[in-house]
């Protein structure tokens, strides 16, 4: 039998929340601040809030998927390395006509 001290615990799940709109007069922030602040009450997560105005990211400028080879832009694996230690992601995004906004659409 083990002590109690040495067992190992599952890493703790890290859920990304993603600012979908990078657009100048968005609403997102104080939508995304308000999930961050409700999501970060539950202890058995950590939570975090990435903007996608600070990962400026064109939209589809890769010649391939990531998933089929890599890819060719730094800010492309500059985002993979961003998102890579999550294990899921909350997407925030405005509304716009019913529609999710440019912004979001290929993350």
């Amino acid at each position: 039998m083990t002590d109690s001290a040495e067992q190992e615990f599952p890493a703790m799940i890290r859920i990304g929340i993603i600012l979908g709109s990078t657009r100048p007069n968005r609403n997102g922030p104080q939508i995304a601040q308000w999930v961050l602040d409700m999501a970060s009450r539950r202890a058995d997560a950590e939570f975090e809030l990435i903007d996608l105005r600070d990962n400026p990211l064109p939209h589809l400028d890769e010649p391939v998927s990531p998933m089929l080879g890599p890819s060719v832009h730094e800010h492309t694996r500059a985002w993979a390395e961003r998102i890579d230690p999550f294990d899921g992601f909350v997407i925030v995004s405005d509304r716009a006509a019913g529609a999710m906004r440019r912004g979001a659409s290929h993350v």
